[in-house]
């Protein structure tokens, strides 16, 4: 599998990030990505400007990168400089405990030396968050996206300009019991249809809905500390009625979650996981599974964040599915009041159901950022990615660099 594409700093698209939407191939992944840049910290106070019952936030950012291999082959690199302008505006409301979001954000990438690749993205994204009384809470977001797939970022025959789909996503989050309660339940159900809208001849069959449904049960053993345990469902659908992919997953964990005890915060799940396919031609899986996010900070400034999780993700163009095991360490450092840096070190294994093909996805971040003002930043960012493959051509390795300006009122 080509390596994953290098997020934007954090924003409001993010809200969609749990484990539920997850995954490289963006099953359930309706967040905006950005193709050339390197993550580094922005953390940049926007003014909001008040209209009423609701505030406007508005954000640029502009971005001036290099990708030595932007297709990412062994040989016959192409490189390219590229410039990315981000406008976006959110729009907040609160009422009571209660707080509504709605955010827009325009991506426009433009490739100095492949044309072709340029690309006009846009995420439409709304939250509710509702706490009803004391003991109920619900959570409800949707997304419209209209996004793309860069050349050599899946393994999906290439056309001769980026693969384009629609995203439409909705998620229901609902939680009973009060904070300080013994005992809370949370019920998840959420929805994705994807739709390719060019290249047809390339992305035929790959159209799919995907639903999943969950639930978890927490038990406080300690002020802070809640024992867990979750199980999950998805049905994955493809459009294409010749389609052999369809499958259904579950996943079974107990585990623990925590905040802000002693120096650490997290959340540990293990497990069990299988993934069944309806068509008899396709191998089942089942195995061992995780999720363990934990954060350390040995002082306020200064935080590392620990990441790991075995799951399954869907075909990109190689095999019926993917067995994928990540983990990922990651520093950030605030130096003073206007200087911060942030490091993270990866690792990706993934292991192609029935296909011959073993990838292991090597890489570096590095990224520094200046508070000039507290509505401007600026920002200088470097990744490196290496993957090694038990097919030589699908071994290759890639710089990124970037230049970040980002700005509020």
């Amino acid at each position: 599998m080509k390596a994953s594409l290098l997020e934007t700093p954090l924003s409001p698209a993010r809200f969609f990030t749990t484990r539920i939407f997850t995954g490289r191939n963006l099953r359930f992944a309706v967040l905006s990505l950005c193709s050339t840049c390197v993550t580094s910290v922005m953390a940049i106070e926007p003014a909001a400007i008040p209209a009423g019952p609701v505030v406007f936030v508005p954000q640029i950012s502009l971005q001036e990168g290099y990708d030595d291999n932007l297709f990412t082959t062994k040989n016959n690199k192409k490189d390219s400089f590229i410039t990315i302008i981000k406008p976006s505006i959110q729009m907040v409301a609160e009422n009571q405990n209660d707080t509504y979001r709605l955010t827009y954000i325009l991506e426009h990438g433009i490739y100095q030396d492949s044309n072709s690749d340029n690309y006009t993205d846009y995420d439409l994204l709304g939250e509710a968050i509702m706490e009803l009384n004391s003991r109920n809470r619900l959570n409800l977001s949707a997304a419209y996206i209209k996004n793309h797939e860069a050349r050599g970022s899946t393994n999906a025959a290439s056309g001769n300009k980026p693969s384009r789909f629609t995203d439409k996503a909705v998620k229901a989050t609902y939680r009973y019991g009060a904070k300080t309660a013994k005992t809370n339940v949370e019920l998840v159900g959420a929805y994705l249809d994807r739709d390719y809208t060019n290249l047809y001849s390339v992305n035929r069959g790959r159209d799919r809905d995907n639903t999943l449904v969950g639930g978890t049960i927490f038990y406080r053993v300690a002020p802070k500390t809640s024992a867990l345990a979750e199980v999950r469902h998805e049905d994955i659908d493809y459009d294409l009625s010749s389609s052999t992919e369809d499958s259904t997953e579950e996943k079974y964990y107990v585990g623990a979650t925590w905040e802000a005890t002693a120096k650490t915060s997290g959340t540990a799940k293990f497990g069990y996981s299988k993934k069944d396919f309806d068509d008899s031609e396709h191998d089942n899986q089942d195995g061992p599974s995780w999720e363990v996010g934990v954060k350390w900070a040995p002082r306020t400034y200064s935080v590392f964040d620990l990441k790991t999780a075995q799951e399954f993700k869907e075909s990109d163009g190689v095999g019926s599915a993917i067995d994928a095991d990540t983990v990922s360490l990651a520093w950030t450092h605030s130096w003073n009041k206007r200087v911060s840096t942030n490091a993270m070190i990866r690792r990706e294994k993934d292991d192609y159901i029935d296909f011959n093909r073993d990838d292991d996805i090597d890489s570096l971040k590095v990224g520094i950022s200046y508070e000039m003002r507290r509505w401007l930043s600026l920002g200088l960012g470097y990744q490196y990615t290496d993957t090694s493959s038990n097919i030589s051509v699908e071994e290759y390795s890639r710089n990124q660099f970037v230049f970040t300006l980002k700005g509020s009122l």
